[in-house]
C-alpha cells in the first residue's frame, strides 16, 4: 500500500527547507566595544582600587598577568575575565596626591570567537582636580615589510641602561602608528620589539627590536620615526672553488650570442658600502665602494657572463670596520644600512646597463 503525506505537510517541510541557515560567511573582524567603565578615562579626585570594563561581546585575553602595566606602580595589581567583564583589583594602598595613574593592557583583550584586539585598552584617572595632558606619538619603520599587529610599543625614561620593563607601553596600529596621551612632562626612550615567544619581556638575543631615544612629551608633539631592526643581513659565504673555475671555464668556451654583457651603474657613496653580485649557478662577485674613488655615478663593465637571474645586496659600512654590525640598544647604536636587495634578468646576446639602488 502506498502512502502519501498530505499537501500542506509537505509544504511545511519545503518551508522549513529554504529557512535553514545558510553555511560560512565572513570572518568577523570587529573588535569588541566598550559599554561600561569604572572609573572613567579622566575621571578626577579617584583614590579607589578595582577598575573594570564591560564589553558588547565575550572577550578573552593573551597573558593578561603580564599585559598589564601601572604608572605609578600598583602593589599587587591581578586582572580577571568573567564573560564580557574584565576586572582589575590591587592591594589597598596609599595613592600618591595631585598624581595621573595609568593602567595599560596593551591589545591584550580580544573578542573570544576571533581575539580581535581592542586596541589599547587604559584606564585613566587622577588622585587630584587635574589630568596629565601631554603627548607622545610617532610611527615605526621596519627594515622590511612587517605584520604591525605583532609589535610592541614601550616608553623607558630617557638614559636608562637596560630594558627590564616599560613605564608606559602600547600597539602600533595597522600602518605602523602610535599615540600616547595623558603624559606627564617627561623625556622618554621610545623602544619597540616583538614578543616572539609572548613571555612578556625582550630577549635581546631572539627578538628583533628598534628604538629612538630622548623625545619630550608636548601639547602637540612631532611625530617620531622610530626604525625597526627587523632585518639582518648575512654575507654569503662564496661559491667552492672548484664551482667558480667550472663557471670561469663555460665564460671563456662559450659565444657571445649565448652570454650577456653586463654593466653596473653605481651610484656615488658617502661612507664605505660592500655588496655582492649572485647568480642563481653559483657565480658570485664582492665588490667595494669607496668614497674616495665613488663620489660620482661609476660604470663598471663586468663583461658577458651568464644569463640568467641575478641579486645584488650589500650594506654600508658606518664604522668601517668591514663588517656589518646590527643595532644595540646597549650602546645605542643603530644598526648599519642594509641596500634594497635587487634582482634583475640578464639574457642572453643581450647588453644590459643595470642601475644599482643604495637607498
Amino acid at each position: 500500500m502506498r502512502h502519501y503525506l498530505p499537501f500542506f505537510t509537505t509544504l511545511l517541510l519545503m518551508g522549513c527547507a529554504v529557512q535553514s541557515q545558510p553555511q560560512g560567511g565572513p570572518r568577523d573582524e570587529t573588535p569588541p566595544t566598550i559599554v561600561a567603565q569604572s572609573p572613567v578615562v579622566g575621571t578626577l579626585n579617584w583614590f579607589g582600587n578595582t577598575a573594570e570594563v564591560t564589553f558588547d561581546e565575550y572577550i578573552q585575553a593573551k597573558n593578561l598577568r603580564t599585559a598589564i602595566t601601572s604608572t605609578p606602580a600598583l602593589e599587587g595589581i591581578e586582572g580577571e575575565i568573567k564573560g564580557k567583564r574584565l576586572l582589575i583589583e590591587w592591594e589597598p594602598q596609599e595613592l600618591l596626591p595631585n598624581t595621573t595613574y595609568r593602567i595599560s593592557l596593551g591589545d591584550a583583550v580580544g573578542d573570544l570567537n576571533e581575539n580581535n584586539a581592542y586596541p589599547n585598552l587604559q584606564f585613566v584617572w587622577s588622585t587630584g582636580p587635574y589630568i596629565d595632558s601631554l603627548r607622545l606619538q610617532g610611527t615605526i619603520v621596519p627594515g622590511k615589510t612587517t605584520p604591525f599587529d605583532k609589535i610592541n610599543i614601550w616608553l623607558i625614561p630617557a638614559g636608562t641602561d637596560t630594558v627590564s620593563t616599560a613605564v608606559f607601553s602600547g600597539t602600533p596600529d595597522k600602518d605602523g602608528n602610535f599615540s600616547f596621551a595623558y603624559m606627564p612632562a617627561q623625556t622618554f626612550d621610545v623602544f619597540v620589539f616583538e614578543d616572539v615567544n609572548f613571555n612578556g619581556v625582550w630577549d635581546w638575543e631572539t627578538e628583533p627590536f628598534g628604538m629612538s631615544k630622548n623625545h619630550p612629551t608636548g601639547m602637540d608633539s612631532a611625530l617620531i620615526k622610530v626604525p625597526y631592526f627587523n632585518k639582518t643581513f648575512e654575507v654569503p659565504e662564496g661559491p667552492k672553488e672548484g664551482l667558480m673555475d667550472s663557471i670561469a671555464s663555460v665564460l671563456d668556451t662559450s659565444k657571445a650570442e649565448n652570454l650577456g654583457h653586463l654593466v653596473l651603474v653605481v651610484p656615488g657613496v658617502d661612507t664605505a658600502t660592500y655588496g655582492w653580485l649572485l647568480h642563481q649557478s653559483g657565480y658570485e662577485r664582492s665588490f667595494e665602494f669607496s668614497p674616495v674613488r665613488q663620489r660620482d655615478t661609476t660604470y663598471i663593465d663586468l663583461g658577458n657572463l651568464l644569463p640568467g637571474k641575478y641579486t645584488f645586496k650589500g650594506f654600508v659600512d658606518a664604522n668601517l670596520d668591514s663588517n656589518w654590525t646590527p643595532a644595540s640598544w646597549f650602546n645605542n647604536l643603530p644598526g648599519e644600512y642594509i641596500l634594497p636587495e635587487q634582482t634583475f634578468e640578464l639574457k642572453a646576446n643581450w647588453d644590459l646597463e643595470q642601475p644599482l639602488n643604495f637607498q
